[in-house]
């Protein structure tokens, strides 16, 4: 039994003005792709300087 709450919700939504897609916070993908993102941006960037030649 499927309860209002539970709707299904897109993982990419548009914003309200232009045509760029966004995760969407509501679906619990869209939330776990903002919050694991920026820390793989910040890993992968300190892997590179620290792999730079001095």
């Amino acid at each position: 039994m499927r309860h209002e709450d539970e709707e299904e919700r897109p993982l990419f939504t548009r914003r309200r003005y232009g045509s760029r897609w966004v995760y969407n916070h509501r679906n619990p993908a869209g939330l776990a792709l903002i919050m694991i993102a920026p820390v793989v941006t910040v890993g992968v960037l300190l892997l590179l300087s620290y792999g730079a030649p001095r």
